[in-house]
């Protein structure tokens, strides 16, 4: 972390000095990160449709606040055009297992990161969404069989283009039955809540810039950057709404992470998020040091620093579980 100053905030300065700068730290821990039980699951239609679960031991008993079953989806950044479960052209394809024995190794989580339809795979606007929804359709319909997994708390983290579609999931109304059927006050029986959304670095909008990859995804008309943003799909919702905000999500912690050397306009556009969503049960925090590409590399390293808002992320799902 304390190399990552110097490179500035510009993801394309600091994305690949950053992972040079964490590399030796992972390959460190790989023992570690690979003692994880892992297994890979088709979830949807696509041949992309592809997913890994991290499983926490077996014989180490669970935290105490999780009274259902803690799992935690991650979404990925990546741009919309780049991005893999399992990164094989680096630190010795240990990301993003890290995060996977991370959480389920430290706190007890069963971590499921999927990959999702890129630009390349045709993805366009809500595809992430729908991606999102064909992962928890797999919780819901798969996961919950297996011994254990009958009554689920779900957490969902999104970075960067995965948090852009977490947003999508969270907004948009082509997913209004799916997040219905998973949120509520208070359990009232076995099945999967949402219970907390966390989208670390995340650009709710991207101000005037306009290019080739936000036309193939959003939308190659004119406004439709906009219009497909976080920020203006709550917009749009909003209007339908006679100007209030769309129903908060019951039972719903969401959480707004930027990093402390994130562009800025993720730091705006997370405050500016934050209070139009204002029926939300919705924070926004910075992670001191870190910068856009740094958090998620940071995990399974064993460093207290690196790992600190990993341990807030296990702690904010502590206090939202099912009581």
């Amino acid at each position: 972390m304390d190399q990552l100053r110097p490179l500035g905030r510009s993801i394309d300065d600091v994305l690949l000095p950053t992972f040079g700068a964490y590399a030796q730290n992972l390959i460190a821990k790989e023992k570690e990160i690979r003692s994880t039980r892992q297994e890979t699951h088709p979830y949807g239609f696509a041949p992309r449709h592809k997913l890994d679960v991290y499983y926490p031991d077996a014989n180490k008993k669970p935290d105490a606040a999780f009274r259902a079953k803690p799992v935690l989806i991650f979404f990925y950044g990546g741009g919309f055009v780049t991005g893999n479960k399992v990164n094989q052209d680096y630190a010795h394809s240990l990301v993003y297992a890290n995060l996977g024995h991370y959480f389920a190794a430290h706190h007890g989580f069963t971590v499921v990161i999927p990959d999702y339809r890129l630009v390349s795979h045709g993805a366009k606007y809500p595809s992430g969404g729908e991606d999102l929804k064909l992962a928890i359709d797999w919780v819901v319909q798969t996961l919950t069989k297996q011994a254990g997994y009958e009554s689920i708390d779900l957490f969902v983290l999104g970075n960067s283009a995965g948090g852009i579609h977490t947003a999508t999931y969270l907004l948009d109304p082509a997913f209004k039955e799916s997040r219905a059927a998973i949120t509520a006050q208070e359990r009232s029986g076995p099945g999967v809540l949402l219970r907390a959304i966390f989208m670390l670095g995340v650009p709710f909008h991207w101000g005037s810039e306009d290019n080739a990859v936000l036309r193939t995804y959003l939308g190659e008309e004119d406004g439709k950057i906009w219009a497909h943003s976080s920020l203006g799909v709550l917009e749009s919702e909003k209007k339908k709404n006679n100007g209030a905000p769309p129903p908060s999500l019951p039972g719903t912690k969401v959480s707004v992470l930027v990093s402390e050397l994130d562009p800025e306009l993720m730091q705006e556009s997370g405050k500016q998020f934050q209070k139009e969503w204002e029926t939300a049960n919705i924070t926004y925090d910075v992670l001191d040091g870190h910068n856009h590409i740094s958090p998620q590399l940071g995990l399974g390293t064993g460093i207290e620093k690196e790992e600190a808002w990993g341990a807030q992320v296990a702690e904010v799902c502590k206090a939202s579980a099912t009581k």
